[in-house]
């Protein structure tokens, strides 16, 4: 007799099948998803799927590396795939959220743990995504919680959808959410991270009939229609207040506290924001975070009381940070701080600002509300004057005039003490350099430290300013652990990495970004000046 031995993929699919339906359908998908195409399509035939058990499914405090993948093989491509198919669920409570965000289950009619009435027990619900994730991933993600949360929870109170603002979307997050199927209708309290100003405007249509406080983040200002219209503004101006500002006048007057962000510049102030906010004539707290660009003149007190504070007479407070920008003024014409805030202060407003103009008369006035309360502040130039933000962890510095000086990143380190991620874009060198600084009789007592500070990026600088932040004869930083940098200033600053006076701020990098994905030579030196990303086995750009 020969012997002989049969693969199993040797075996056609009627047999395969056939084994299959003997076996335990979830031993099934724990051991074969995911190793080729043919098996998933069988072990995601609609024969084996139709019943989910999850209660084997290791609970969210196993986290060995094995398991966590498993999990997260189930809750991201196996469920998404199979969601359709499922008419019984049942899954332990530590994995409800992650089920109800992996599909829609149409089919879905009996489960012990997700049904009709344990949904409308849900009154409050937050949800953080804190994965490292491409924005594609992230986009795609968020459009199926969205879809999901809205329709399938019937009872939400309180929904907080708070996403890392670094992430820019490039479509509606509401895509295929019609407002006739919203179930979500009692929310009274919602935050949220949106693409644009069609996805605000969808959400004050009527379907969130409860709402009376509204956080949003916007990546941008603008909606479809605008966009197909921008050569005639005139027309879609009268367009966008007949067709929307109208229609959602109601929800809008019912708000009492409304906050907006919205991370690029945007031209359609006057003609978006503006309109919309008064609107909202029953507000008692505004914050607004915003870069606006095109105008003849800087935002100021004035403006903003007659155009929209005069029409809220409730409103008892108002938090702002606003920078307006690229805004051309005559030499002889120039509006300075003292006459932005003399306006603040007559309106009663508890202010600070600054002003930058440029060599094209190009002005920029950032002007912010005192105390600041804001977890995020606009980016500054080194005309900032200074102050005290407790909240402020992210921070971007930038100037095309003038260069950042020793003394103006000391008062960084106090004026932002719990500062943990600072990019800096400045390729003007200091008129003090680092080496002068250093040889200053003074210097020993004004070394700079920031205490908190995790990332540095010095993607478009001088590199003055990487000797600035590198040498711990300037500048201390206990915790710095991710470093964007261009290659050849990190080579000049270490002297090829084996300078010892930079070797202290460089020694708990884990992570480095090479800007422009230029190739390094990884010689010996590099490796024993950077232990910790030798042996953790970073990122290498």
């Amino acid at each position: 007799m020969n012997n002989s031995t049969v693969n199993i993929l040797d075996l056609p699919d009627e047999i395969l099948l056939n084994i299959f339906k003997t076996l335990n359908n979830m031993d099934l998908l724990y051991s074969l998803f995911g190793i080729n195409k043919r098996l998933d399509n069988m072990v995601c035939d609609i024969n084996l799927t139709r019943s989910i058990n999850l209660m084997m499914l290791p609970s969210n405090r196993a986290i060995d590396w094995r398991t966590s993948t498993i999990r997260d093989r189930i809750f991201m491509q196996l469920l998404p795939r199979i969601h359709n198919n499922v008419e019984c669920f049942t899954v332990q409570g530590c994995f409800f959220l992650r089920v109800l965000l992996a599909g829609n289950y149409p089919n879905l009619h009996e489960s012990p743990f997700i049904h009709t009435s344990f949904l409308h027990q849900i009154t409050d619900l937050a949800v953080r995504i804190s994965d490292k994730i491409t924005n594609e991933s992230m986009e795609t993600l968020l459009i199926g919680i969205y879809k999901n949360i809205f329709t399938i929870l019937t009872n939400l109170k309180y929904l907080d959808l708070n996403v890392n603002d670094t992430y820019a979307f490039g479509k509606s997050l509401l895509k295929g959410l019609p407002s006739n199927i919203c179930c979500s209708s009692s929310i009274v309290h919602l935050r949220i991270k949106m693409n644009n100003f069609e996805d605000f405007l969808s959400l004050m249509d009527g379907r969130l009939s409860q709402l009376h406080t509204f956080i949003i983040d916007l990546d941008y200002i603008y909606d479809t229609c605008y966009a197909a219209l921008r050569f005639n503004r005139r027309r879609f101006n009268m367009r966008y207040l007949s067709s929307s500002v109208l229609n959602i006048a109601k929800t809008l007057r019912r708000l009492k506290c409304f906050s907006l962000y919205v991370y690029h510049s945007t031209a359609e102030f006057d003609s978006h924001i503006v309109p919309v906010l008064r609107r909202m004539s029953n507000l008692e707290q505004l914050t607004l975070s915003l870069r606006i660009r095109e105008r003849t003149s800087f935002i100021d007190g004035t403006h903003l009381h007659n155009y929209i504070l005069n029409s809220m007479p409730h409103l008892h407070s108002f938090f702002f940070d606003i920078v307006t920008e690229r805004v051309r003024f005559d030499q002889h014409l120039r509006p300075s701080p003292g006459d932005i805030l003399s306006i603040f202060t007559e309106r009663g407003y508890n202010a600070n600002c600054y002003v930058n103009y440029d060599h094209h008369d190009l002005g920029r006035c950032h002007v912010y509300s005192l105390p600041f309360n804001m977890e995020r502040i606009r980016p500054i130039t080194g005309s900032f004057p200074g102050g005290r933000f407790m909240n402020i962890r992210v921070l971007h510095m930038f100037d095309i005039v003038q260069s950042f000086e020793h003394e103006f990143f000391a008062q960084i380190s106090l004026s932002f003490p719990v500062l943990n991620h600072l990019t800096l874009s400045n390729t003007i060198s200091k008129n003090v350099t680092p080496l002068q600084q250093i040889l200053k009789p003074e210097n020993a007592s004004s070394i700079i430290e920031f205490s908190h500070l995790v990332e540095l990026g010095c993607f478009d600088v001088h590199i003055d300013y990487v000797e600035q932040f590198l040498s711990n004869l300037n500048t201390r930083l206990p915790c710095l652990s991710k470093l964007h940098v261009k290659y050849e200033h990190l080579v000049t600053v270490t002297e090829n990495f084996t300078r010892n006076a930079t070797r202290i701020n460089c020694a708990k990098l884990k992570h480095i970004d090479f800007v422009y994905n230029v190739k390094i030579m990884r010689s010996k030196n590099f490796y024993l000046y950077f232990p910790l990303l030798y042996h953790h086995k970073s990122h290498y750009s």
